[in-house]
């Protein structure tokens, strides 16, 4: 989760007040900024529901089968982890060395961007292709969606910001007419997001939940929060409100099988 709009790591930021999932690496002008592979508490917590809501949408192969499977974006590693735990042949994409090196321990995981996927894994089919908290950030989201699709895999696991997560509606609540992070450059509902893979060529749409995060709050009050919440924000409230999760999950599949190139 670490492909940027060009295109840096993943980590957990600091809204002053709020709580958000990620902060950018790069400056506007493209240049790194320093990575911080070590999350606190809350961020630990509320990226596990995430992780654990990705491996499941992805499913199991057929038992006596490895799955070559990749992560675009693989940020700290922590769903290469995942992914091989499961039993899957995991690989991994990042443009930035030190998430490389950090998801490294898990599964190969190789420096580049989307664009470079066919290069960097020119003999590898892959059987199942995630991009989790990425194509927000991209310039032409279409143009990236379009070349993950030319992969052929059998099956797509997708996931972005929710646009109608609650955190994001207190903010605005409250007078705050900033966006969720400086480097994000696209908005979805779970509509327009579907209806942006449709064209893509996906289609067989499943929707996946991750945490519904009520708490806007970081810092020392947010961490208690966040540990108070946890039953409600992990369990009864993605049951019953399933279109607030913080994040849009969907499993999808081709419209029609392609021959990779490369």
């Amino acid at each position: 989760m670490g492909i940027r709009r060009y295109h840096g790591g993943k980590l957990f930021g600091v809204i002053p007040g709020f709580v958000s999932t990620e902060s950018t690496l790069t400056t506007p002008s493209g240049h790194l900024r320093h990575i911080n592979l070590t999350l606190g508490d809350q961020e630990t917590r509320l990226r596990q529901s995430l992780y654990d809501s990705l491996v499941r949408a992805a499913g199991k192969g057929e038992k006596g089968t490895m799955r070559r499977t990749l992560d675009v974006g693989a940020g700290r590693g922590e769903l290469l982890q995942r992914l091989e735990r499961s039993g899957d042949d995991a690989y991994g994409i990042d443009l930035e060395p030190e998430c490389v090196t950090a998801a490294g321990q898990f599964g190969t995981c190789r420096q580049g961007n989307i664009e470079d996927i066919h290069r960097l894994f020119p003999d590898i089919q892959f059987d199942v292709v995630l991009c989790s908290h990425v194509l927000e950030h991209l310039d032409s989201p279409y143009a990236s969606l379009k070349t993950l699709a030319s992969l052929g895999a059998e099956k797509y696991v997708f996931a972005v910001p929710n646009l109608l997560r609650p955190a994001r509606i207190l903010r605005a609540l409250f007078g705050s007419m900033g966006g969720d992070h400086p480097e994000h450059v696209h908005a979805w509902a779970y509509a327009e997001f579907t209806a942006l893979l449709s064209r893509c060529g996906f289609h067989d749409f499943q929707r996946h939940t991750d945490r519904v995060t009520l708490n806007p709050f970081h810092g020392r009050l947010g961490a208690k929060l966040t540990r108070w919440l946890e039953p409600m924000e992990t369990i009864f409230a993605p049951k019953f409100f399933p279109m607030l999760s913080s994040s849009i999950i969907v499993s999808c599949r081709l419209k029609q099988k392609v021959l990779r190139n490369g």
